[in-house]
């Protein structure tokens, strides 16, 4: 196994951990009031966060996807997180459905991850065009759980405040 191989799988477990992590933190608030809140007093709140979750887990899945060679399609890159989550309405929806939803998302990208070979080195560095430069498979698979990481305390914050 490669030190890359070793580095993917240790990986694709932060990806399984924040999984569990961020759903027990949504399922156990106690405080109804809490999906009100906003992160800062004008940030977004816990179903915007979630929303915005499952928006780029679709989207990271359709680039990798396109990477693959799966879709001739390259997914067009979101204007910006901030315009979605308030053009799809994410405030006013239920967190629990939107956790749902990030979910499901997760659990598919997931299943597509572990079906690529983890000890092709050459299929992992494969990438498409990115603002910034190319960015390849292990890129996505290094950002996803550091994207997680940041929403989940952005989450505990929220409930804090």
């Amino acid at each position: 196994m490669s030190l890359m191989a070793m580095y993917r799988r240790w990986q694709f477990r932060a990806i399984d951990r924040n999984l569990l992590t961020l759903t027990h933190i949504v399922e156990t608030i106690s405080d109804d009031g809490a999906f009100n809140k906003r992160d800062g007093g004008d940030g977004w709140t816990i179903s915007e966060v979630l929303g915005h979750l499952g928006d780029f887990e679709s989207y990271m899945l359709a680039r990798a996807r396109y990477i693959c060679g799966e879709t001739s399609d390259e997914p067009p890159q979101p204007a910006g997180p901030e315009a979605l989550v308030i053009e799809m309405g994410y405030a006013e929806q239920d967190a629990s459905e939107l956790l749902a939803r990030w979910q499901a998302r997760r659990r598919e990208s997931t299943a597509f991850f572990n079906g690529l070979d983890n000890d092709d080195d050459a299929l992992w560095e494969r990438g498409a065009p990115f603002a910034g430069g190319p960015f390849t498979l292990n890129n996505q698979l290094i950002l996803t759980p550091m994207h997680d990481d940041d929403h989940m305390n952005q989450i505990v914050k929220i409930i804090r405040s």
